[in-house]
């Protein structure tokens, strides 16, 4: 009996540990590609931006998302002259 209910609780724990928090950030789009601004003003490169068609700029959405090296696909071709600086590339897990 013992040994069943520290299986229970240690899955308990582990799928809480693993939980990711919701963070509000602000949809950003221009001619470079999607963003989402964080409280702080710094900007993350959305990778799996087709997630946020439906979404306009300048929205705010709670999301959940993984910090990636390198954006992973089929790379469009740059559609403008533009630059945009940001701090790092993400991907969405989830959109609440």
């Amino acid at each position: 009996m013992k040994k069943s209910a520290f299986v229970v609780l240690s899955i308990v724990f582990i799928s809480f540990g693993c939980d990711k928090e919701k963070e509000r950030m602000e949809v950003i789009k221009d001619c470079t590609g999607v963003y989402l601004r964080a409280k702080n003003g710094q900007d993350f490169k959305v990778c799996n931006d087709e997630l946020l068609d439906n979404v306009n700029g300048g929205t705010k959405i709670k999301v959940t998302y993984d910090n990636l090296d390198e954006c992973f696909g089929i790379l469009e071709p740059p559609t403008c002259s533009e630059t945009h600086t940001f701090e790092g590339k993400i991907e969405i897990t989830e959109v609440f």
